[in-house]
């Protein structure tokens, strides 16, 4: 049996096919529309997994449009209650799963838990902007704590990046990097603290013009980690607390907050935790058994792994670019669709901000063996194997490989545990060179998705691609 599960609507599309129950593929659909962050499913992509599966038997979506209609007329959104079906009902009549539950779903099944709590915070999903849940083996999902829109820690970040440039729903991640190059306006975060206490709906925007835009990403940066902060410490005196949490939602995607989540004994954040993640989610919701939580789900370009190739043209030029295997799934490259670099040069960062066309201040993430955080990083003990999280360097790694260390100190890492190819590819790297680490940033450039197949390797001129 083919069943399909959907997140579309709102932004970042996805869908994931499972054949029986085994999920055999997933993929965001900007990969095949080229559009970035596209909400929709296209055609193409549509075409492309009934072609290689079939049509589907069953089709799950990740939220519930009844309940969204009425959140968006009783909040004055829409005149009447407009229930709006999503477009792959014209295949075939969706099962709908509740927002947040699909999250949840996703976090669980794809975890390494039994027993845990589960923790989602976004924009909106419904009407829930947070919630936490209870689950064990029994595989009941008991909800313990809720926020209810327009009370919404995502939609106050979304408001303020739109205040500060940026597309919201899109470049909060360009805004997380700023925060750390500018000095926050207290003055400003007073403000927007206030605003939150008072239960503001941050949905409608919110005019900053009053203030120097350049302080506002690391005023609301601030005020996002206070607050998450103290949902932590909630989390982490809850009677129903046994040291493992799972995080999910768009807001997991804020590296730099997650720091906090050391404080947590086992932490599982899993590879798309955003919307994405939930077309997985809503059928596992349903499906009720774990799955491999591998992020390499996506198109296939076939071939071995070129391991010594990567690295003869690291030692040569500094950046190679990598597309190979199945693509990842979430907004992260994880080695399939990957820029690599050699964190030894020292203009190496200025080098690929200019190749991928992004800001001066952008940072890189980078790849290291589980053995060796602790020596060069100050290690918060966040599992990170999807470059969940920063990780503070220490004197050694600023002075040795600057190109690494963001303004802050920071370095978002991708800790390689069991991955083998990634994992053999730093050991003979580490063994010619004495060099813990490789760059590691998306292949695209700026606005645009992920490379995905073969075209897109063969219309991509910045750099050379293996």
């Amino acid at each position: 049996m083919i069943s399909w599960g959907i997140t579309s609507g709102s932004h970042d599309g996805a869908i994931a096919v499972f054949e029986n129950n085994n999920l055999i593929f997933a993929t965001d659909a900007e990969r095949f529309s080229r559009v970035k962050n596209d909400k929709e499913i296209s055609d193409k992509l549509i075409n492309f997994v009934t072609k290689k599966w079939g049509k589907p038997d069953k089709i799950y979506f990740y939220e519930n449009p009844e309940l969204k209609a009425e959140r968006r007329f009783f909040s004055g959104q829409e005149k009447s209650i407009q229930i709006k079906k999503p477009l792959i009902s014209k295949i075939k009549e969706p099962i709908y799963v509740e927002h947040h539950l699909s999250h949840a779903s996703y976090g669980y099944y794809t975890s390494y838990f039994d027993e845990c709590l589960i923790l989602v915070i976004d924009a909106i999903g419904e009407w829930d902007t947070l919630t936490l849940w209870y689950v064990n083996s029994e595989l009941n999902f008991k909800k313990l704590k809720n926020w209810k829109y327009p009370k919404s820690l995502g939609l106050l970040y979304s408001a303020c990046t739109q205040s500060a440039g940026w597309k919201p729903n899109e470049e909060e991640y360009i805004m997380m990097g700023a925060s750390s190059i500018y000095e926050k306006d207290n003055n400003l975060v007073d403000y927007l603290e206030n605003l939150w206490n008072e239960n503001f709906n941050f949905h409608q925007g919110i005019d900053l013009d009053f203030i120097d835009k350049i302080s506002i990403p690391a005023s609301v940066q601030f005020l996002y980690e206070k607050i998450f902060s103290e949902i932590i410490e909630e989390v982490i005196r809850h009677d129903l607390y046994n040291g493992n949490l799972i995080f999910c939602g768009g807001c997991a995607l804020n590296v730099k907050a997650n720091r906090f989540l050391s404080k947590i004994d086992n932490v599982y954040i899993p590879c798309n935790p955003g919307d994405g993640g939930s077309s997985i989610g809503c059928v596992l919701y349903h499906m009720k058994n774990k799955i491999n939580p591998t992020p390499y789900l996506g198109y296939d370009i076939s071939g071995d792994y070129p391991i010594d190739q990567i690295i003869q043209n690291l030692l040569n030029d500094s950046i190679i670019g990598v597309a190979k295997g199945k693509a990842e799934f979430g907004p992260r490259a994880l080695g399939n669709r990957s820029i690599f670099a050699d964190p030894r040069v020292k203009n190496i960062k200025d080098l690929l901000n200019e190749i991928k066309g992004r800001e001066f201040f952008r940072p890189f993430g980078a790849m290291i063996l589980k053995e060796d955080v602790d020596e060069w990083y100050i290690d918060h003990g966040v599992n990170s194997p999807y470059m969940n999280s920063i990780f503070y360097a220490k004197d050694k790694t600023v002075e040795a490989f600057s190109s690494l260390v963001h303004n802050d100190n920071s370095t978002r890492l991708q800790i390689i545990d069991n991955e083998h190819n990634l994992r053999e590819l730093l050991m003979k790297w580490k063994s010619i060179t004495n060099c813990p680490m490789i760059i590691n940033t998306s292949l695209n450039i700026k606005g645009m998705p992920l490379i995905n197949d073969e075209d897109d390797v063969k219309q991509f001129k910045n750099i050379k691609i293996l």
